[in-house]
């Protein structure tokens, strides 16, 4: 009789391990990664809600390593894909944001939709801006995207699972016309994810993240911008860092290296419009190190449109000889 029970322990044995890997490796992924983090901040910090005065819509696109030929066809080729659309309002002393996150990584996505709001303090010549952003974080997984060893184990799941938890970030963050700091706690509540699995709960982990610039205007018609991130979730770490050229307030030319995989990126710029309203940026990273099963390298592109900053209170008084009140 207890024979009969060896094969459904033992199925019941790799599904755990199964789930256990899925667990410890993809599901517990870090935040989906940028190359321009410099240019749409709101993703990594709410207080960034407003910052800059600027009413502005962004989207970004990334592939990560790209060509990246997976062992499983239904991988769609194993490059990693990343969409994000921001929204970004100054309102008087306040700013509001919204982003929306499609995050796919072969079986797995992830979907990230959140809504900021900043207070602004006018402090030292500039403005300390403090902020959170609440949403919900969507976790799935297609398990007919998985290769078992043994196909018609029923112990296995089949089809898209997912879940959807509540999810909170706070920052603060200090800007004036030559110096921005900020500094953010992501995913404050560590939403865990079953995914099909009760033996298993796959939280996500909070996030650190330091973001740092400066504006140094070096003659007429240049301007380099120093950049740093640095991301933690406090048992591992991250740092980027470079700098960019900007020539004639309409192009610019930058590069960063990237601690994590060691990757050098390349990057770039221009305003389509006079008035600077509308950019077109892109970045390139270059694998120069690290693990060579990733040398397929990965490319981003962002579209920006900055409306001018609305005006609030009452319209101003014009007098003429004709009409005099």
């Amino acid at each position: 009789m207890t024979l009969t029970f060896i094969p459904q322990i033992i199925k019941c044995n790799r599904l755990l391990a199964l789930l256990i890997l899925l667990s410890s490796g993809a599901y517990a992924q870090k935040d989906a990664q940028f190359s321009l983090f410099s240019l749409n901040q709101l993703y990594l910090n709410p207080a960034a809600a407003g910052a800059g005065g600027a009413t502005r819509f962004q989207l970004t696109h990334r592939t990560q390593y790209a060509g990246y030929q997976a062992t499983n066809p239904a991988d769609d080729g194993g490059a990693l894909s990343t969409q994000l659309f921001s929204f970004s309002m100054p309102v008087k002393n306040f700013g509001i944001g919204f982003y929306a996150l499609n995050d796919k990584s072969g079986p797995i996505t992830h979907q990230d939709f959140k809504l900021s709001a900043s207070y602004h303090f006018p402090l030292l010549g500039g403005n300390l801006q403090v902020g959170a952003s609440a949403g919900l974080f969507r976790q799935a997984i297609d398990y007919g995207r998985l290769r078992p060893r043994d196909a018609d184990d029923q112990l296995i799941q089949t089809g898209t699972i997912s879940e959807i938890n509540p999810d909170i970030a706070v920052g603060a963050r200090f800007e004036n016309e030559t110096f921005h700091l900020g500094l953010s706690l992501n995913h404050v509540l560590k939403p865990e994810y079953q995914l099909g699995a009760e033996q298993a709960t796959n939280p996500l982990p909070r996030t650190v993240y330091l973001n740092a610039g400066l504006n140094l205007e070096l003659g007429y018609l240049l301007d380099i911008q120093p950049i740093l991130l640095v991301k933690s979730d406090i048992s591992t770490y991250s740092v980027e860092g470079g700098a960019t050229v900007t020539y004639n307030k309409r192009y610019w030319v930058g590069g960063t290296y990237r601690q994590q995989d060691t990757f050098f990126i390349l990057m770039g710029g221009i305003y389509l419009l006079p008035d600077q309203s509308l950019r077109l940026s892109g970045a390139y990273d270059l694998v120069i190190g690290g693990n060579k099963t990733k040398a397929p390298s990965s490319f981003e592109v962002m579209l920006s449109y900055d409306l001018p900053s609305p005006k609030f209170g009452k319209k101003t008084i014009i007098r003429t000889p004709r009409f005099r009140f």
